[in-house]
């Protein structure tokens, strides 16, 4: 792989084109999925207040925000908005910053490999279950994990190949 004048890769540009995409695609589904649980728990006060209680609209509200859970993670990851301990950083030259860096970003891309590994599992093992209210499938709540670990890992690859990538290395 030949980089160019900027020192970037065509695969290194490539997924972070469809990191920016799965990231601005999942925000869209988030923003879309909090609309939903907002308007979802307003109609269930108001139909629990003057008519009858809506019974499948909280276990709606429960998967939207289980699926917002997994996909907001991979916004948070992508954007560095995880809790991280940085004091140890500012001590450290800048090539040895880097190298922690990446050291971390693939400590969590292993985590999120194993995760989509037991993500599958767990949505085999109980997928066929049918959810008590809506009478949807399980597999569609727990293929949230699986999903959202993935695109984590989309942004977990495209975080190390950027720093690999950058000619300088001030992180």
């Amino acid at each position: 792989l030949r980089g160019r004048e900027d020192g970037t890769m065509p695969v290194a540009r490539a997924i972070h084109k469809v990191s920016n995409v799965l990231d601005r695609g999942c925000s869209g589904v988030l923003i879309a999925a909090l609309a939903a649980m907002v308007l979802l728990t307003g109609a269930q006060i108001v139909c629990r207040l003057f008519f009858t209680a809506l019974a499948w609209s909280e276990e709606l509200s429960r998967y939207l925000l289980i699926w917002s859970t997994f996909l907001g993670a991979g916004i948070v990851y992508k954007h560095g908005g995880h809790i991280s301990v940085t004091l140890l950083h500012g001590f450290l030259p800048p090539m040895a910053g880097k190298a922690v860096k990446i050291f971390i970003h693939v400590v969590c891309g292993a985590f999120c490999v194993i995760a989509i590994y037991y993500g599958f599992r767990y949505m085999g093992m109980q997928g066929n279950q049918l959810s008590a209210a809506l009478r949807l499938p399980m597999r569609y709540m727990y293929m949230s994990i699986p999903i959202g670990f993935a695109i984590m890992e989309v942004h977990v690859v495209d975080a190390i190949l950027q720093l690999l990538t950058r000619k300088h290395a001030e992180g």
